[in-house]
C-alpha cells in the first residue's frame, strides 16, 4: 500500500519547485517566446473555469481508445466503486448529462451506455459541483456533464476516427462525427461503433452462523466476462429562422447487443478452513438494449443586450429485454425481466436583464413511467414452473413540477447570485402481484446563494449555499432480485425515501489558477448500499436503505504549474472526513474515516506537434455506505502526434499501466460479516487515428439541465 503514494510522489515532485524554476526561465524569455506560453497554456487538459472543473479530453493525448466511462474515473473527484456506481464528493447522489440532458438509467445501464461512448464523440467533461436555481435540485454531490462535439460555424467539419486496443481481449472502435451548416441550416450527425470485451475476477469472503449457530465461511470464486457490439447514432438540425429566432430537433439513439457468460465457484468452509463444500454456478444473460431520445427546441433572442427565451420538448424512451438463466447442478433457474421506461418532460426559461440585475426564470414538467414484469422459471421434473415468489410486476410513476427564479449583480468587485426552486414531486411504486404500493407526496423549497468577492487583482474569494435533493434511483425502489450467483442477489428497496442536503463551500483562488477550498454537506436520509445474509443459508442479500444522515467535510488545493514552454502539470489535493450511523442487527453504530485523493496531470509539449501525458491518481480507503473501500491507484497516459496541416492525429495511449486499479473493500456493519476483491480487465495498450476535414468540432454548448440520471 505504502508504495503507491511514494510512487505519486516521485511521479510529481517537481511541482514544489515548478514555480522558482518558470519564473527564472521567464525572466529570460523574448517577447515571441512569452506569447508561445500565453497560446500553449490557454486550454489546459485539466483546468478550472467559472466555477467548474474540466476535463478536456479533445486536448488529451491519454484519451486514445478511451471509453467515456474510462475519462469519468479519470477525472478528479470522480470515483468508481465496486458496483460500477460513480461517485462525486463520497456519494452516488450525482447528476450525469451529456450535452445538458439527463440519463434516466441505473448504475449498471448508465455504466453500460458510458462504455459505448469512445473519447472521439466528447469534447469536455464538466464537474459542477455548486449548480444554481436554474439547474434541477437533484444531485446532492453536484452535476457531471459530457459534452459531446459539435460546430455551428458556416461551413462543414467532419472527423472520422478508428481505434484498436489490446488487452486481455482485442476490441475496436469507429466514430464519424460531422456537421453542415448551410445559409440558415445547420446539420449535425454521429454513427458510431464500438466492439468491446471485457471481464472482471470476483472474489469475496463471507462468514456467517448456521442454524444450529455453526460459524462457516463462503468463499465466492468468479470469472465474469462480457461482450457487446455497440451502436450509436445521432442527428440534428438547427434552423434559423431569423437574426433573433431558431428552432431545433435532435435524435439520439443507442442499440446494445450485450451477453455475459459468468462462472462461479461457492467454497463452504470450517473456520478452521477445512473444504465442507463446493458448488459450480453459471450466469448466462442476454440484454439487447434499445434507447431513443427526440428533443425539440427554441430559442428566441429578444435583444441585443441579453434578453432570451428557451423551450425545450423531449422524449425518452428505453426498451431492455433481460434473458438469462442461473444454472447449478441439475437445478436451473430461468428469468425474463422486460422493462420499458418512458420519460416525458417540458421546460422554458427566461433570461432578463434590468438594469445591472439579471434576471432568470424557468417552469418545467417531467413524467415518467417504468414497466417492468419480471418471471422466473424453476426447472422441475423436466418442466419449467414460474417460481411466484420472485416473480412480479412492478409499476413506477413519477411528476415533477417545478418552476424557479434567480437574480445577479455584479458590482465593482462582488457578484451576488441568489435563486429559489420550487419542485413539487407525486410518485408512486405498485408491486402489482403482492398488491404493495408505495405513494410519496412532496413540495420543497431549494435556496442557493453564491458570492463572489475580488479582493485585487490576483486574490479571489467565493462562497456558496445551496439546498439540494436526492431522489431514489429507479431500479433501487424495485423488490425484483438480480441474481449474482445462486448464494448471492441484488433486490431494491420500494420504501426508499428521498435524501436532502445543505451544501456549503468557501474558495480562495490566486491568481486566478491557484484555488483553496472547504466545504461541508450534511445529508438526512441519505442513500446508500446496504447488506444482509440470510441466517438459514448463507445467502447474501445486497440492497440500498436509508441512513439518519451524512456529514462530509472536504479541503482541497489545485495548483496547475506551468515549467517553461513545453512542460505543464496540475496537481490537486484533497483530504475528506465523512461520518454517519451504520445499522447493525442491534442498534447503530457511528462510523467515521479521514481519507486523502491525489491527482496530477502531466503535459509535455514535445517538438514536430507532439505531445505526452501522464495521469497519476491514489485514493486512500474511504467510506462507501455499508463498506470500506480500500486505497486504489492508477496510472495513464499517452503519446500524441499532429500530422498533414493539423488534420491527422495519431495516437498511442496505456491505462492502468501497472494494473492496480482494484475494488476491493470489506462490510463495517454485522449484518453480514463481507470482504471482497475485484479485479478489472484494466490494464490496456491503444492505437487510434483521427482524421479531419473542413472546420473544427468543438464542445456542443448545452442548454440548461435536463432531468436527473435515476433509472
Amino acid at each position: 500500500m505504502k508504495i503507491y503514494p511514494l510512487l505519486f510522489l516521485l511521479m510529481s515532485c517537481s511541482v514544489a519547485f515548478a514555480q522558482k524554476d518558470s519564473t527564472l526561465l521567464r525572466k529570460d524569455t523574448t517577447a515571441k517566446q512569452l506569447e508561445l506560453v500565453t497560446i500553449s497554456s490557454s486550454r489546459k487538459n485539466v483546468e478550472m473555469k467559472n466555477g467548474k472543473l474540466i476535463y478536456n479530453v479533445e486536448k488529451s493525448a491519454a484519451a486514445a481508445g478511451s471509453t467515456a466511462f474510462d475519462l469519468l474515473r479519470r477525472t478528479p473527484g470522480v470515483k468508481v466503486d465496486q458496483d460500477e456506481n460513480l461517485l462525486l464528493k463520497g456519494s452516488a447522489a450525482a447528476n450525469v448529462m451529456i450535452d445538458g440532458k439527463m440519463n434516466y438509467l441505473s448504475a449498471q445501464q448508465l455504466a453500460s451506455l458510458l462504455k459505448g461512448m469512445t473519447s472521439d464523440q466528447i469534447s469536455r467533461i464538466e464537474v459542477i459541483t455548486a449548480p444554481s436555481a436554474q439547474y434541477d435540485a437533484s444531485g446532492n454531490s453536484g452535476i457531471i456533464n459530457i459534452v459531446t462535439r459539435k460546430s455551428n460555424k458556416p461551413g462543414y467539419a467532419l472527423n472520422l476516427s478508428s481505434g484498436i486496443t489490446l488487452g486481455h481481449y482485442v476490441l475496436n472502435n469507429q466514430n464519424i462525427t460531422g456537421n453542415i451548416r448551410v445559409k440558415r441550416f445547420n446539420f449535425f450527425g454521429n454513427l458510431g461503433y464500438s466492439y468491446r470485451r471485457s471481464y472482471r475476477e470476483e472474489n469475496s469472503r463471507q462468514l456467517f452462523d448456521t442454524k444450529a449457530g455453526t460459524p462457516q465461511i463462503l468463499d465466492r470464486i468468479g470469472f465474469n466476462p462480457f461482450r457487446s457490439q455497440y451502436y450509436s447514432y445521432r442527428l440534428g438540425t438547427d434552423v434559423y429562422l431569423n437574426k433573433k429566432q431558431q428552432i431545433g430537433f435532435v435524435y439520439t439513439g443507442t442499440r446494445d447487443d450485450w451477453t455475459k457468460d459468468a462462472v462461479y465457484t461457492t467454497y463452504t468452509r470450517s473456520t478452521k478452513e477445512e473444504l465442507l463444500s463446493a458448488k459450480d454456478s453459471k450466469v448466462y444473460s442476454k440484454e439487447p438494449y434499445y434507447n431513443n431520445a427526440y428533443n425539440l427546441n427554441y430559442k428566441y433572442s429578444i435583444d441585443s443586450i441579453g434578453k432570451m427565451l428557451t423551450a425545450d420538448a423531449d422524449y425518452i424512451s428505453y426498451r431492455n429485454n433481460s434473458d438469462g438463466h442461473l444454472g447449478s447442478g441439475t437445478s436451473l433457474l430461468n428469468y425474463h425481466q422486460p422493462s420499458h421506461i418512458d420519460i416525458r418532460s417540458l421546460k422554458t426559461d427566461l433570461v432578463w436583464p434590468l438594469g445591472k440585475w439579471n434576471l432568470k426564470t424557468g417552469l418545467k414538467y417531467s413524467s415518467v413511467k417504468i414497466d417492468n414484469n419480471f418471471n422466473y422459471d424453476s426447472l422441475q421434473n423436466n418442466s419449467l414452473v414460474q417460481v411466484a415468489a420472485l416473480s412480479d410486476h412492478f409499476i413506477y410513476k413519477e411528476q415533477i413540477s417545478a418552476a424557479y427564479f434567480s437574480a445577479s449583480k455584479q458590482w465593482e468587485h462582488t457578484t451576488l447570485d441568489a435563486g429559489l426552486r420550487l419542485e413539487h414531486t407525486l410518485s408512486e411504486g405498485n408491486s402489482v402481484k403482492t398488491a404493495s404500493l408505495n405513494k410519496s407526496v412532496y413540495t420543497d423549497l431549494f435556496p442557493s446563494l453564491a458570492l463572489t468577492q475580488q479582493l485585487s487583482t490576483n486574490h479571489k474569494l467565493d462562497f456558496s449555499l445551496s439546498r439540494r435533493i436526492g431522489r431514489p434511483g429507479y431500479r433501487d425502489l424495485n423488490p425484483a432480485r438480480y441474481f449474482t450467483d445462486q448464494s448471492s442477489y441484488y433486490q431494491g428497496n420500494p420504501g426508499l425515501l428521498a435524501e436532502k442536503a445543505w451544501v456549503l463551500s468557501a474558495a480562495y483562488t490566486l491568481m486566478d489558477k491557484y484555488i483553496a477550498s472547504l466545504s461541508f454537506n450534511r445529508a438526512d436520509q441519505f442513500i446508500s448500499s446496504s447488506i444482509n445474509s440470510d441466517p438459514a443459508t448463507g445467502t447474501l442479500i445486497r440492497s440500498v436503505a436509508n441512513f439518519s444522515h451524512k456529514d462530509r467535510f472536504e479541503a482541497q488545493v489545485i495548483v496547475p504549474v506551468e515549467i517553461g514552454t513545453f512542460w505543464s502539470i496540475s496537481t490537486s489535493a484533497t483530504l475528506s472526513y465523512t461520518r454517519y450511523p451504520l445499522v447493525q442487527l442491534q442498534g447503530f453504530k457511528n462510523v467515521d474515516k479521514m481519507a486523502i485523493e491525489l491527482y496530477a496531470s502531466q503535459t509535455f509539449r514535445l517538438p514536430g506537434k507532439t505531445s505526452l501525458e501522464l495521469l497519476t491518481r491514489y485514493t486512500s480507503a474511504d467510506l462507501n455506505g455499508v463498506y470500506m473501500a480500500r486505497y486504489y491507484f492508477s496510472m495513464d497516459g499517452g503519446i500524441k502526434k499532429t500530422l498533414l496541416k493539423d488534420k491527422l492525429d495519431v495516437k498511442f495511449a496505456f491505462a492502468d499501466l501497472f494494473h492496480t486499479g482494484w475494488y476491493w473493500g470489506y462490510s463495517l456493519s454485522n449484518t453480514a460479516n463481507f470482504s471482497y476483491k475485484n479485479i478489472p480487465d484494466s490494464r490496456r495498450f491503444s492505437f487510434g487515428l483521427s482524421y479531419r476535414l473542413g472546420g473544427k468540432l468543438s464542445g456542443n454548448k448545452p442548454r440548461q439541465t435536463d432531468e436527473q440520471k435515476r433509472l
